[in-house]
């Protein structure tokens, strides 16, 4: 987005407006001359701000970059003209433009000035730390207008204003004119959706799996219990049978038992439910003898 430059002087004022209150710059000077002072934090935005300075006025500009232990520091001076202070000074109610291309530029130059966005391969969230509470709430009204959901919160001092939609990030950037990085985004956004996937069936997979084998030893295990006690033997041929098939394949689900017995799923449960019944019943009664 810092490479763009908008071909209308009221977008390119826009866009800068947005920048200056986004990374909360300020006046300086006098009634005598007044300058737009912005601190910024990349180079390549601090590029744009003088390319725009030199499309709006042209205003000059002084550049300075600052180096220290923890990060680099941009410094921009443009010296305005007096009709322009008062497009520097006026609170957020009124910094907002009626066109909706002015409304645009002033989005993408508020994201530059105060936005970021998460790589989708962690967590989908794109948010402006916005310069004071008024100006969450304007932030917050622009979203709104190009249709996306944002909510507003407080962090420490500050007031952010965030989306966590993935479908409502991806228009933001369109909107905002961050093609590449759209694609970008869908293209690990789809890589996630896919791995998401997997990883839901794998596990519902691994659950039934764990079910079946489960259900299938206790079921084997009644059937042991029936054989040590005896009375396998005196059941009707169709329990003999189930049983037979149970202890030999436990690790079958339903379906597949059904399948290779030849029979429907609801008889096969019936019998094997039969059996489980009939060694809980040998187990109720040696309970009931040893007490």
């Amino acid at each position: 987005m810092a490479g763009l430059l908008p071909a209308r002087p009221c977008c390119q004022l826009s866009e800068l407006l947005g920048v200056y209150f986004g990374s909360r710059g300020r006046l300086l000077g006098n009634q005598r001359g007044r300058s737009a002072y912005f601190s910024l934090l990349r180079n390549a935005v601090a590029r744009k701000v003088v390319r725009l300075g030199r499309a709006v006025g042209p205003l000059e500009a002084k550049y300075q970059a600052m180096k220290t232990r923890k990060r680099m520091s941009f410094f921009i001076e443009l010296t305005l003209p007096p009709e322009l202070v008062g497009e520097f000074s006026q609170p957020p109610v009124h910094a907002m433009p009626d066109a909706a291309c002015d409304r645009k530029a002033m989005l993408r130059g508020l994201f530059l000035g105060c936005g970021s966005v998460n790589a989708p391969n962690t967590r989908y969230h794109l948010e402006f730390v916005a310069p004071t509470p008024s100006w969450a709430s304007a932030i917050a009204r622009l979203i709104a207008d190009a249709g996306v959901r944002a909510g507003v919160t407080e962090r420490g001092s500050q007031s952010v204003v965030y989306v966590k939609d993935g479908d409502g990030i991806v228009r933001l950037l369109s909107l905002m004119g961050a093609n590449r990085a759209v694609m970008e985004f869908e293209n690990v956004r789809v890589l996630r959706e896919v791995s998401g996937e997997v990883n839901r069936r794998l596990n519902f997979e691994t659950a039934n799996i764990g079910k079946t084998i489960g259900s299938g030893l206790r079921q084997a295990a009644a059937i042991e219990r029936l054989m040590a006690d005896g009375k396998l033997d005196r059941l009707p041929p169709a329990l003999r049978e189930m049983a037979r098939w149970r202890v030999q394949n436990p690790e079958l689900n339903l379906g597949e038992l059904a399948g290779r017995m030849k029979l429907s799923k609801s008889a096969v449960n019936h019998r094997l439910r039969r059996l489980q019944e009939l060694a809980l019943s040998i187990g109720e009664k040696r309970e009931r003898r040893s007490a």
